[in-house]
C-alpha cells in the first residue's frame, strides 16, 4: 500500500456531500494534500466543519460555466502536477478531470487514479448537451488512468461494459467515520408496539433530485399512523413545506428540523423505524445515509435507477420489492402495519452493515487500493 496520496476534489471539504465525506475519509489515512476548486466559494465565509491532520489547499479556477470550471495557473497547481506522490483525484468534474490527465503527461510513469462516484444524467438544454459530451470524452480517457475507483459492484460493472478493463476498476464502497460508526451500533434495538406510528426519516439536502415530494405524497396514501422527520435543508425546502402544509394540514405529522448537528441527528436515527431515500436521479449513486441508518439498525429504502447503486446499498432478504416511486406506498403501508417485519428488516439491515461496509472491512479494501507495484512505478524503480 501507499502510505500517502494527494487528492484533488472540485467541492471545498469536508464539506457535508457524499463526495466531501469519502475525502475526507481517504485523507484521514492517506494523510496528503487536499487539492480543490471551491467552486462555491464557501472557504471564504464557512468555518470548518471538521478539524483535520493533513493540508488543505485551495486552488483557483474559471467561473463556473454552467457546473464546468478549469483549474487556472497558480503555483498550486504546478506543485500538485509536478509532485511523484499519487494522485487520486474524484469525478465527474472536468476541471478535475484536466488537472489528472496534465499531472499524468508530467509523469508519465506516476500513478494517478480516479474515483468515480456516479454517472450523471444529463437534463434539457445546452447544459445537458454538455454533460453528454463531458460523460462520453472521459469514459473514453479512464483507462488511461492507474486505477479507477467506484463506490458499488453496479457501478464498476456498468464502467466495464462502457470500456473500462476489469482489472482496472476497483470496488471501495463509501464508510462512516470510526466515532459515527461507534455511536450508530451503539443505538439500541427498537421495541416496536403494534399500532404506534411508523416513524420515518429523511436527511439529505433539500433539492429537486432528492424527491421528498415523491415521499410525501406515498404517505398521503397510508391508512396506518405515522410521523416522519426530515433533516436537511436546500433551495427546495419551502416548496416541500408548501406541499407538506397542503397534503395534511397544519396539524401534519411532518416536522422540518432543517441543518442539524451530528448528535441531533443520531437522537432523531435512535426514535426512527424507517429511513427513506427518494431520489429519482444516478446522481445519488450510493447514498450514505443509508449506512448511517444501517448502522443504528434501522432499514432503508431507495430506487433501483439505471447506473446508480443506492438501490443495491440497502437490500435485505425479507423484503423484496421492486424499488419503484411507484410501488413506495404499497411498501410503506406493508411496513406500517406489520411491526414484526420491520423488527426483522432492523437486524437484517445491522447485520449487512457490518458485513459489507463496517470501518474495518473498508480499511481493509483501503489497503488493498494502491498496491506495492504502482510505488514502484510511483519511485520509478
Amino acid at each position: 500500500m501507499i502510505d500517502t496520496a494527494d487528492q484533488l476534489l472540485r467541492e471545498w471539504p469536508p464539506g457535508y456531500g457524499g463526495v466531501e465525506r469519502v475525502v475526507h475519509e481517504l485523507a484521514s489515512i492517506w494523510g496528503g494534500t487536499v487539492y480543490s476548486f471551491d467552486v462555491q466559494a464557501r472557504s471564504k465565509h464557512e468555518h470548518d466543519a471538521l478539524p483535520v491532520g493533513y493540508g488543505r489547499r485551495v486552488l483557483p479556477c474559471s467561473f463556473s460555466m454552467g457546473r464546468m470550471v478549469i483549474p487556472l495557473p497558480s503555483r498550486g497547481l504546478w506543485s500538485m502536477v509536478w509532485s511523484r506522490r499519487p494522485l487520486h483525484g474524484h469525478l465527474p468534474s472536468p476541471g478535475v478531470l484536466l488537472a489528472l490527465l496534465l499531472a499524468r503527461v508530467v509523469h508519465p510513469r506516476r500513478w494517478v487514479s480516479a474515483h468515480w462516484h456516479s454517472f450523471l444524467e444529463p437534463g434539457p438544454g445546452l447544459e445537458g448537451r454538455m454533460f453528454v459530451v463531458y460523460q462520453s470524452l472521459v469514459l473514453r480517457l479512464l483507462p488511461w488512468f492507474s486505477a479507477v475507483v467506484t463506490t458499488s459492484p453496479v457501478l464498476a460493472q456498468e464502467l466495464v461494459r462502457c470500456g473500462c478493463r476489469q482489472q482496472q476498476v476497483q470496488v471501495l464502497p463509501c464508510c462512516l467515520s470510526e466515532e459515527q460508526e461507534c455511536q450508530a451500533l451503539a443505538i439500541p434495538a427498537r421495541r416496536m408496539q403494534q399500532g404506534d406510528p411508523l416513524r420515518l426519516i429523511f436527511i439529505g439536502r433539500l433539492d429537486s433530485y432528492k424527491r421528498l415530494d415523491w415521499l410525501l405524497r406515498s404517505l398521503a396514501a397510508l391508512k396506518a399512523p405515522w410521523q416522519l422527520a426530515v433533516l436537511g435543508d436546500g433551495p427546495r425546502r419551502q416548496a416541500f413545506e408548501a406541499l407538506s402544509l397542503s397534503l395534511f394540514g397544519p396539524q401534519a405529522p411532518v416536522r422540518f428540523y432543517g441543518r442539524v448537528d451530528e448528535a441531533s441527528k443520531l437522537a432523531q436515527l435512535a426514535l426512527a423505524d424507517l429511513l427513506v431515500l427518494p431520489s429519482d436521479r444516478c446522481n445519488e449513486a450510493f447514498g450514505i445515509v443509508q449506512l448511517e441508518a444501517m448502522a443504528a439498525g434501522i432499514p432503508a429504502l431507495a430506487f433501483q435507477r439505471h447506473r446508480s447503486g443506492m438501490g443495491w446499498v440497502a437490500q435485505l432478504p425479507a423484503l423484496v420489492w421492486k424499488q419503484t416511486p411507484e410501488a413506495l406506498p404499497a411498501v410503506l403501508e406493508r411496513l406500517a402495519s406489520d411491526r414484526a417485519l420491520l423488527s426483522q428488516l432492523g437486524t437484517q439491515s445491522r447485520e449487512r452493515y457490518q458485513q459489507l461496509f463496517a470501518r474495518q472491512i473498508w480499511m481493509h479494501r483501503l489497503h488493498e487500493l494502491l498496491p506495492h507495484s504502482a510505488e514502484r512505478k510511483v519511485s520509478g524503480r
